[in-house]
């Protein structure tokens, strides 16, 4: 702009040009870091620093006995939750996870925010897809998964940041309950959630249990409310530092169980508020 004669009507429309060309250019990237503001509970700006998944469990739907399970690294088994386990949601990504038949292995991927982010699929051989979930997903037995990361407490009176690997039926379940709550921004004013029941379902010859999610609670103590917020800072500095690296996950800590169903889609109940505190 300073090489910009003051004195000619034309190059003076031109600065005026150019100058609406950068605001509005300011304005779009100041509406996509409020787009993933939305994504998290708090809107903390990170200065990196988080290099491991600070998640304790990676929990996933069990089809068969309509429960959480995980695996429990320190004594080697798979434990169970309860569907009574109540969450706060801090924030959501997108993975890719599965089993194939073929090679009898587990499938695992990155995690990335958006639909259109780049995946690589990968088994204990190595890499097997790469590109958007469009290209991926006729990959053998790679489900589309959620990665939603949560608040809970999970056997004793301290909060824990757990992360729940949500796909095929669940995932149908988590849709239409996100749905229900005004969409993701509905999920991070004080929203707990937890599994009101698990229905049997059937889809040909095989028999599964969806969960339905519900609102146990609109409201929060504020010890849970500053824990919360505590540990979305924790995770958004993590989560930084993680997709400015595009790192993938160790494959051993998310579980990668090959048993897994799609039910056709079912709507979710409506939400029951309720006053007392999580």
């Amino acid at each position: 702009m300073c090489g910009l004669s003051q004195g000619s009507h034309s190059q003076s429309k031109e600065e005026k040009i150019f100058l609406t060309h950068l605001t509005n250019i300011h304005k779009t990237l100041t509406n996509i870091n409020k787009q993933y503001n939305i994504m998290s509970r708090t809107r903390n700006t990170s200065t990196g620093g988080g290099s491991s998944n600070p998640a304790t469990k990676f929990l996933e739907w069990d089809t068969q006995s309509g429960d959480w399970k995980y695996w429990d690294k320190e004594v080697s088994t798979e434990k169970h939750l309860p569907i009574s386990t109540a969450f706060i949601v801090l924030d959501q990504l997108n993975t890719v996870k599965g089993f194939s038949e073929a090679k009898q292995t587990g499938l695992w991927s990155n995690e990335v925010r958006g639909i259109g982010d780049k995946l690589t699929v990968r088994n204990k051989d190595g890499m097997v897809a790469t590109g958007t979930w469009s290209d991926v997903k006729v990959t053998q037995g790679a489900k589309f998964t959620k990665s939603i990361y949560a608040m809970a407490k999970t056997g004793s009176d301290e909060y824990e940041l757990i992360n729940f690997q949500v796909k095929g039926a669940a995932l149908t379940a988590w849709i239409e309950f996100v749905d229900s709550v005004n969409g993701d921004i509905g999920l991070y004013n004080d929203t707990v959630v937890a599994i009101k029941e698990a229905t049997d379902e059937k889809k040909g010859a095989v028999k599964f249990k969806k969960p339905l999610f519900a609102v146990v609670s609109n409201s929060l103590s504020n010890e849970a409310a500053a824990r919360a917020d505590y540990y979305d800072n924790i995770l958004q500095d993590y989560l930084d530092d993680y997709l400015g690296y595009a790192k993938e996950p160790d494959p051993t800590d998310a579980g990668n169980s090959g048993s897994d169903d799609f039910a056709p889609e079912a709507v979710a109940p409506e939400p029951e508020l309720v006053e007392a505190p999580f």
